[in-house]
């Protein structure tokens, strides 16, 4: 599927890096931000943007959400000048805008370009939320943290064809692992721009797919209609004579059906809800040609459309003959439940 990446402030600028790190021919990637220092890293997006000089002098909004969104306004036709340049190499099926939610720029500036996009362009507009990690905050800044969030999804829930969000607070480790932020936020990004990459080109696997997980399919399985959706994965090392002396599991059938059950539990996905009575779901296996058994795909996909309660799970597999793993992405799309948002309320209530 041939996306053209927007990140959008500076979490939307490191994840954006990030999935152009993954090296495909099939994306192409743009860093927005309010803020010189934020875009000074990013060196695998195809073009760097710095908007609102006028006002900021390249020094960013800081959570100003409204600030955030006058500057998107007055710098549209400079943002949708870079963005059809790029568009014309890449003739891209959909635009995928990704931002955290909880800051200024790309909080409060990505619903109105994802409008502006939509009024010239006849593809999707995707967006990617990014909820903050808020332990160990000071409450004043976790206040505002949450705030923002809450503000900015609902206000971008009007203009985008779907929404996958990503919860940090859900990939956060214990204390001992002694992992820095930064550390924190570089696995994440990785881990997303895999997952991501992972479905989205399954399709263009080199290895001949059993069954071909199209883009006429990734897009339906998202919609049209402003859904929400989330990304599950579980993957286990298998055991290879090349790297005997670590541990892995033998991939049978058994194993890889558990893999594609455990990917929709509520811990693999990237934002933690039930799923049952979401309105669809597109299934991918990954892993070497000779482990991706039949039986358990279907027995695996039967078990997914039980869970959510739908008619049909959409799915396509990808053999990868070198992979030193046996893994599932799922898809999930049009969640019903938003429970942690309401814990995000309470929190606000809590603190303020």
């Amino acid at each position: 599927m041939r996306i053209l990446w927007i990140g959008y402030g500076q979490a939307g600028g490191k994840l954006t890096n990030a999935l152009m790190g993954m090296k495909q021919k099939s994306y192409q990637g743009i860093a927005i931000n309010t803020e010189n220092a934020d875009l000074a890293g990013l060196k695998k997006v195809s073009d760097r943007v710095v908007i609102g000089k006028y006002k900021q002098k390249g020094r960013g909004v800081g959570a100003d959400l409204d600030l955030g969104a006058e500057i998107a306004q007055k710098s549209l036709s400079l943002m949708m000048d870079r963005i059809a340049w790029l568009g014309n190499t890449l003739d891209p099926e959909a635009f995928w805008i990704v931002s955290g939610l909880a800051g200024g720029t790309g909080a409060g500036g990505a619903h109105i370009l994802a409008d502006e996009l939509k009024s010239i362009f006849h593809i999707p507009v995707y967006g990617m939320g990014v909820l903050p990690s808020t332990s160990g905050m000071p409450p004043e800044k976790e206040v505002l943290n949450l705030s923002n969030s809450l503000t900015s999804f609902e206000r971008w829930q009007q203009y985008f064809d779907n929404i996958l969000l990503i919860d940090n607070q859900q990939y956060e480790r214990r204390d001992d692992t002694r992992e820095s932020l930064e550390e924190m936020y570089e696995r994440i990004n990785t881990d997303i721009a895999r997952r991501l990459t992972l479905i989205l080109t399954a399709g263009e696997a080199k290895h001949p797919p059993q069954e071909v997980l199209a883009t006429p399919e990734i897009k339906a399985t998202l919609g049209s209609q402003g859904d929400i959706s989330t990304i599950g994965y579980r993957g286990e090392d298998i055991r290879l004579r090349t790297r005997f002396w670590k541990k892995g599991i033998e991939p049978d059938e058994r194993r890889l059906e558990e893999i594609i059950e455990g990917s929709i539990s509520r811990e693999s996905l990237t934002f933690p809800c039930d799923i049952n009575g979401s309105s669809a779901a597109a299934l991918v296996p990954y892993g070497r040609p000779k482990h991706l058994f039949t039986q358990a795909i279907t027995a695996g996909k039967a078990y997914i459309e039980k869970m959510l309660g739908v008619a049909a799970v959409r799915y396509g597999d990808y053999p990868d003959t070198c992979s030193g793993e046996l893994a599932a992405i799922t898809l999930i799309s049009g969640i019903p439940d938003f429970a942690r948002l309401d814990q995000m309320r309470k929190r606000i209530q809590e603190l303020s």
